[in-house]
């Protein structure tokens, strides 16, 4: 008999998990933690991966009621819109999931850090506050402990949404008015912003599996980011980690003890970490599965990827736990993912004019567009404004460097939009 696993949120990476529950055997629900979401998360689901969509019900009770009756064996969140739901389904209908009670220091970035501490793990100085003027005041009595300045971001977004590197009260009020004038990727208004101190070093994200407390690593990428003149940080590259570099070692032992902090049981998780002089400091976890990837890839080097080690883990745990001692395994050649930048706002183009360009590259492996052909793109300044990625892999790391090198000064010549008249360009 097959297990009948509800997915909720199921966009975005949500898509590929599904995929690879589906070809396991496995029977899909979805479930919607909300009655919208963006355009750019809707055009990702494939209502056809499921057996039965029961959308978006704002009592939750009731809900778990209806996924008992419908025999669901697990749930788990396709998105991180979907972790706060999936956490309170799991505990309502006692299926396996995460600690209840550490709910909200998985998604609350202000939170995470007084968890982290009260367990005697380093975490980022910062503070919680619903005012710029509540921010720029902690911001005063904090300067001589940030020398680099602060972060402004929101409690629960993704993506680096609204995500602002501040060095002066000015830029701290200003990023801090942005945030609670808007709402976050997922919808949501903003009621409190987050102020914390800005890390310097090295970023890391780290992608694990968690079975029944047990964690296993799937993969460690390095970033490198530039920043936009509005201090935004801007995706650039990533790069596999050094596995054997006693570095790496220390961030994975970090991330480790800091899923077990969380109360991480059940399920997928990407920690992003910092590196810096004092050791390894965890900026932002995420219950959920890494987004904006494509799993094939680590399929085709690795011979799994994160999101089939979730799906192994829920249909077939004693399987998933044969790889531990094994993970996380090297990448047999370089390789490198590449966020595009789009360095001229106007309307999108049909890919296809532009992705053969990228495919010929000598080391281009997979190319995927993720502006659709007709809306509006403003000049790339987050992972929601970007036109897509690359990955590109090659024996020789020269040829990649040579390729990406390309795919920048390319960018110059508006390859992705048709530029408005006037419209400002970077």
């Amino acid at each position: 008999m097959s297990l009948r696993v509800a997915v909720v949120d199921g966009f975005g990476s949500g898509r590929w998990l599904t995929r690879e529950l589906t070809d396991r055997g496995a029977e899909c629900v979805h479930v919607k933690s909300r009655p919208m979401v963006n355009a750019y998360l809707e055009a990702t689901f494939r209502p056809e991966d499921y057996d039965l969509d029961l959308g978006h019900d704002r009592d939750t009770g009731r809900l778990a009621t209806r996924l008992a009756e419908l025999g669901v064996d697990w749930i788990v969140a396709g998105n991180e819109s979907g972790v706060g739901t999936a956490d309170a389904l799991t505990a309502l209908t006692g299926l396996p999931g995460n600690v209840p009670d550490l709910a909200g220091a998985r998604r609350h970035k202000q939170r995470m850090a007084a968890r982290l501490r009260e367990v005697g793990m380093d975490a980022p100085l910062g503070t919680a506050v619903t005012s710029a003027q509540e921010a720029v005041a902690w911001f005063a009595s904090v300067r001589a402990q940030v020398p680099a300045g602060v972060v402004v971001k929101p409690v629960d977004s993704a993506g680096s949404d609204h995500v602002r590197f501040c060095t002066t009260a000015e830029q701290v009020r200003d990023a801090c008015r942005a945030v609670l004038a808007g709402a976050n990727v997922f919808g949501s208004a903003n009621q409190s912003v987050v102020v914390q101190e800005a890390l310097a070093g090295p970023e890391y994200y780290v992608n694990t599996v968690s079975i029944d407390g047990m964690h296993l690593i799937a993969e460690t990428w390095r970033y490198t980011k530039s920043r936009t003149p509005h201090g935004a940080p801007l995706f650039d590259f990533e790069e596999p980690a050094d596995l054997d570099s006693p570095q790496v070692r220390a961030v994975h032992d970090y991330v480790l003890r800091s899923l077990d902090a969380l109360g991480i049981r059940h399920g997928a998780a990407h920690s992003e970490v910092v590196l810096t002089a004092r050791g390894p400091v965890l900026i932002d976890p995420g219950a959920r599965l890494g987004g904006g990837v494509l799993p094939w890839v680590a399929e085709k080097f690795l011979g799994y990827s994160h999101a089939g080690l979730l799906a192994e883990s829920i249909l077939r745990p004693g399987e998933a736990l044969r790889r531990a001692g094994r993970l996380p395994e090297p990448w047999p050649d370089p390789i490198r993912y590449v966020s595009l930048i789009n360095r001229h706002a106007g309307t999108v183009v049909p890919s296809a004019r532009w992705a053969g360009f990228l495919e010929a590259l000598p080391s281009a492996i997979a190319v995927a567009p993720v502006a659709g052909a007709g809306m509006e793109l403003p000049v790339t300044h987050d992972l929601g404004t970007a036109p897509g990625f690359v990955y590109l892999s090659s024996a020789d790391p020269a040829e990649i460097e040579c390729d990406y090198r390309t795919i920048r000064e390319w960018e110059q010549q508006a390859p992705y939009t048709v530029p408005q008249a006037g419209a400002r360009s970077s």
